[in-house]
């Protein structure tokens, strides 16, 4: 089955890619790791499942030294990925849109304030 967005939310994902990635590039111009999606079902929330699914992650990255970024439009995520050490380096309005953007960094070991 084929996914139909339509000419209007073609465009309304090209604006988004655009906007976000120009803030990505703002404030993740290095080598990264970029946690694009990740989801877990609201009936499940609060379990430990968000931790079961990020700490091997983590630790991988923490391994290679390496930073990781991610977005989010959710403003209850912001709490949880702090939790994890991300910290928020822009908050913004998606252009076009009533929606707030939520740019979010965790540093590679040992570099926390560069």
């Amino acid at each position: 089955m084929a996914f139909k967005m339509g000419k209007g939310g073609i465009a309304r994902a090209m604006r988004y890619t655009a906007y976000a990635s120009a803030v990505r590039k703002r404030h993740a111009p290095f080598r990264h790791w970029y946690l694009q999606s990740i989801g877990v079902a609201p009936e499940f929330q609060g379990k430990g499942y968000a931790g079961a699914l990020l700490k091997p992650m983590f630790a991988r990255m923490d391994t290679e030294h390496l930073p990781c970024y991610l977005e989010t439009e959710n403003q209850k995520n912001v709490p949880l990925y702090e939790h994890y050490g991300f910290q928020v380096v822009e908050e913004g309005r998606i252009p076009t849109t009533e929606l707030t953007n939520w740019a979010m960094l965790r540093q590679k070991p040992g570099c926390e304030g560069d």
